[in-house]
Parts: C-alpha cells; structure tokens; sequence
C-alpha cells in the first residue's frame, strides 16, 4: 500500500480529526503539482503571460491618462482665451470633453477601444463620440488584445481544467482509488481536499497579480475617482473572479469523478471551454442583436435630424419660430419684438435649446436601452455559460462597461447644457434685439468651470451588476451540486 493510503489511514483511524485527512490530500494534491514539470511550465507560462499583459495595460493607461488630461486642459484653454465674441458664437466654438480613464482599464479594458474617447459640446447638437483606439489599431491587435481579463476569464480556467481534470479518474486508472476509499477515507473529505490543493495552486498564480495591483492602485488617487471607490471595485472584482474560478474547480473536479476516463475527462471539459470562451459569447452577440436590434450610426443620425425638423434653430420663418414669437409677445404684452424688455433671439435659442433636449434625451435614451436589453439577453447565458456573467461584471467594475460611457455622455451633455444656459442667457439679458454687433467680456467665459467627471461609486456599479453576480453565483452553487454528488457516487468497488 502506498504512503498516501496508509497515511490515509491514520488520520481515518480515528486519533486525528476529520480534517485531518483533508489536509494530508491537499498536502499530497499540491506536492504532486509541483513535482510536475508540465505543470510548472504551464504555470511559468501563464505567469509571464499575466506580467506582461498587467505591464503593458498598465503603460497604456497612464499614457493614455496623461494624454487626455492634457488635450481636456488645452480644450478649456482655448475656451477661456476667446476674447471679447458674441455669446452664442462662443456656444458654437464650443469645448471637447474627454473621458478619463479608470485606473483599473489595465486589468480590463472592455469596450474602451471600441467607443470613442471624446465628445465636441457645441451648441445645438448632442455630437457623437469620436477617436475610437481600435482605428488605430494595427490588424493583429484588432484581432484581439492581450489584457489580464483575457487571462483571468479565458486562460485561468484552462489551467484549472489541466491540473485538476485527471483528479478523480488518475486514481482510479492507477488503483489508488479503490485503496483510499477502501481504509476510510470518505469521498467528500477526498473531494474537498483535492478543491482546496487545487484553489491554492490557483492562489499562488493569482497572489503576484494581486500584490502588484494593489501596490499600483495605492497612489491612483485622481479628482475623478477616489481610494475608496477603487478598493471597493477591486474587492468585489477579485470576489467575482474568485466565484468564477472556484466554479470551474467544482466543475473539472465533478467531471473527473463522473468519466470513465481521464482522456474522456479531458475532452468534455475542453469542449465546454472552448464554447464557454469563443462560441457562445460570439452567438449570443448575434443573438441579442436580433432580439434587441440597433440602428447603425448612419440610421441613428438620419432619424435624429428627421425628428429635429421641430426645432427652429436659426430659421426665423420656421412655423414654430413664428408661433413662438406671438406667444412671447402676448406673454409680454406687447406687439412687436423690439418692445420686449428681454432680447428676443436669446429666449428663441433657449426655446430651441429645449425642444432640442427633449429630442435628443428620447432618442438617446431609446438607444441606451436596446444596449441594455442586449447586456441582459447575453447574461442569461451565463446560468450555464460563465464568461458570459463574469465579463460585464469585470468590465463594470473596471468602469469599462456601456453603462460608465454612458454615463460619462451624461455628464458631458449636461456640462453642454450648461454652456448654452449661460450663453443665451448673457444675451436675453445683456444684448438689445437687432444689436448683431453685441459681444460679451471673457469674463463670461470664465463663469463657466473646467468640465470635470466623477466615475460612479461601488453602488451604483451594485445596482447594474447585482443581477450578474446572481447569475454567477447561482452557476458555481450547482457546479458544487454537481461535483458534491459525483463524488458520492465514488465507490471503492
């Protein structure tokens, strides 16, 4: 009998505790990983995959970070040396926000390449973003980009799935097996010692990646984000992870007691693998696209201009123009516009200014909402397919998601507002109608603050991302049904 049975039973005599034997087989499980050589290949491999993914999407972000920083301040600089113009000239030279990065786009950039990184605010238009990276992306980085989210989602559970799915079915094909269950050893103390080699064998992976995170995030303290939001986020994003990790040890643990076979073992779990990182998430992209179906950027523009033919803009004879002035002059009391105590032009652009607002917010919004609906459709999959909880829940807390752009494009058109609230309001009150020539001191343009943007805190991310993490969580509790079940079934027989 080998020195593991027989230390088995030992501790299964009854003068250790039971925990006793879990130890002694996460002690043989985790010496036998080592001992590997192909396994310490892999592991090296993986390692220096993950340092220089951190490292490189580290670089590019406080690049990208100094770059966006400066090109904001320059923008706000030119806003302030306008000089002497006419208020509403000074609303059409407008100013360019752009999005801050989040310190945690180094672990997961999401959608970050593929949207753009900047928005011109000038009056009367609600302007798309522009300055999408992936345009400047050569071929091979727009075929994919290493980030440590790859790693973490994709390349972690094949590690798990290669050093733990001969398990069970290495044991029996050696006879050992039949030997431990055999003494006393009961099936779920082999169990939840083989988990628990196995997660620790993950966790010294995962500690470099971990320490060098938090060693980096300690002085990324900026005005947009603070300590505690990003301690909060990498908490809870090291809690996803952690779930969806542990989900696929239950997993390759409970098919290694089901096969029949180690070779049989491995080829289910490759097969799940391979849907769960490549196929599914590419069908249900298609899938919710056609559940939920967007205009494209062409269709989107051309509806929104049709729908603007309400707003006047500069049009004096426009009907609305034109019912708006008799309602201003019956307002006032007076019968022609040169009587009004207040400038004319200046209450008609802030008129349009609200049509307008009310046109873009519905289309917007509507717009918005189809991309949520198809971030719900895919995470359904995700009951059976992880990636597909694990992914939003990543790039959430990364504030990479569609919901942070989003949410910064409201920021940036209330700031937009904001410029054309005190522009046409210097001229309704400062500028007599007919007075072309009227121009404003740049004082005026100093009334008006840098733009500046807060990224959301951990609960708000909570309330969009508590639904994922269900999904999540709900997957890994059935992978430990089933794998807790599988290993009931092991019989020394």
């Amino acid at each position: 009998m080998s020195n593991l049975v027989q230390s088995h039973a030992a501790v299964s005599s009854g003068t250790a505790l039971r925990g006793g034997v879990i130890a002694v087989v996460a002690r043989k499980e985790f010496l036998e990983l080592l001992r590997d050589r192909r396994l310490t290949w892999m592991a090296g491999t993986f390692l220096l995959l993950m340092l220089g993914a951190f490292l490189m999407g580290w670089q590019q972000m406080q690049h990208t970070r100094m770059e966006r920083t400066a090109a904001q301040n320059v923008s706000y600089a030119q806003w302030l040396g306008q000089g002497e113009k006419n208020p509403h000239s000074a609303a059409h030279f407008g100013q360019y926000a752009f999005k801050p990065s989040s310190p945690l786009l180094f672990v997961d950039p999401g959608i970050t390449p593929f949207v753009g990184v900047s928005v011109w605010m000038e009056a009367h238009k609600q302007n798309e973003f522009k300055f999408r990276p992936a345009r400047d992306a050569t071929s091979l980085q727009r075929f994919g980009e290493l980030s440590v989210a790859f790693i973490l989602q994709v390349l972690a559970p094949l590690i798990i799935i290669l050093l733990t799915f001969s398990a069970f079915t290495g044991e029996r094909e050696r006879g050992t097996l039949r030997q431990l269950l055999s003494v006393g050893v009961h099936p779920l103390q082999l169990l939840a010692g083989k988990a628990l080699a196995s997660a620790l064998a993950l966790c010294a992976l995962m500690l470099p990646l971990a320490m060098g995170s938090l060693i980096m995030l300690l002085p990324s303290s900026e005005h947009h984000v603070s300590i505690d939001n990003l301690r909060e986020r990498v908490i809870l994003m090291m809690a996803g992870y952690a779930i969806y990790h542990a989900g696929f040890i239950a997993l390759s643990l409970g098919i290694s007691a089901l096969a029949k076979s180690s070779r049989k073992a491995l080829v289910l779990l490759l097969a799940f693998w391979v849907l769960n990182s490549f196929v599914v998430p590419r069908l249900m992209i298609d899938l919710a696209r056609g559940a939920s179906p967007t205009p494209s950027a062409v269709e989107f523009q051309t509806a929104l201009t049709e729908a603007r033919k309400v707003t006047f803009g500069h049009d004096d004879t426009h009907p609305a123009y034109l019912s708006f002035r008799n309602d201003v002059l019956k307002q006032y009391g007076v019968s022609k516009v040169e009587e009004l105590p207040v400038d004319f032009d200046g209450l008609a652009l802030q008129e349009d200014d609200m049509r307008g607002y009310r046109i873009f917010d519905k289309a917007y919004s509507a717009l918005w909402d189809s991309y949520a609906q198809q971030e719900r459709i895919r995470s359904f999959a995700g009951f059976v397919f992880p990636l597909m909880a694990m992914q939003p829940i990543s790039m959430g807390l990364a504030g990479a998601d569609i919901e942070h752009h989003n949410d910064f494009a409201r920021a940036a058109e209330t700031y937009r507002r904001h410029i054309q609230g005190i522009t046409s309001d210097d001229l309704v009150r400062n500028r007599k109608y007919g007075n072309k020539e009227y121009k404003a001191a740049p004082e005026l343009w100093a009334k008006i603050p840098a733009f500046t943007y807060q990224i959301p805190g951990t609960r708000w991310v909570w309330d969009r991302q508590n639904f994922n993490f269900l999904i999540l969580a709900t997957w890994a509790f059935v992978m430990g049904i089933i794998v807790i079940f599988a290993a009931r079934r092991l019989s020394p027989v």
